[in-house]
């Protein structure tokens, strides 16, 4: 769940409970302006210490799920397709993250996915392909981290 998705059930509930922003606010010690923030979308970060104590007095929870099926394989290619002639397929990039083996004129779409894609689509995408192929997981992040280094890779999450 985004924040942004928080904060339209934080808005929903408060016009539920007839509450005003300042009420609420007042009642979370929060102030108006992070409610506003929050309601509207624009708020990029709200701590888990003041999040909490907000929903608690909404009546509302936090809840953590999986997501349901993402395709992560499928955005990551074609993500990574959009600048380039050349064309990545899901079962290559498959089989590249299960062998480590990056296909021959695919560099840049891999350095693409590795620096541009979100990172969820990624993990989405190592997911699928750890277990299309059998091939455990930590061995492909091994394998992201290789290309990362390899590729001189700007996101350094994956070293």
């Amino acid at each position: 769940m985004q924040l942004y998705e928080i904060g339209h059930a934080v808005a929903t509930r408060r016009a539920e409970l007839d509450l005003t922003q300042a009420q609420l606010a007042k009642l979370a010690g929060l102030s108006r302006l992070t409610v506003n923030q929050l309601e509207s979308g624009k708020l990029n970060d709200l701590g888990i210490n003041k999040l909490i104590p907000l929903l608690s007095v909404l009546g509302l929870e936090l809840a953590a799920f999986a997501r349901p099926p993402q395709r992560g394989l499928y955005k990551a290619t074609v993500s990574a397709n959009v600048s380039y002639d050349g064309h990545l397929t899901e079962r290559q990039l498959s089989k590249a993250l299960a062998s480590g083996q990056i296909p021959e004129g695919c560099e840049s779409q891999i350095s693409t996915i590795l620096d541009e894609v979100p990172v969820p689509v990624v993990v989405k995408a190592v997911e699928e392909a750890a277990k299309n192929s059998g091939t455990p997981a930590r061995d492909i992040w091994k394998h992201l981290a290789a290309w990362s280094k390899a590729l001189h890779l700007y996101r350094g999450v994956w070293v």
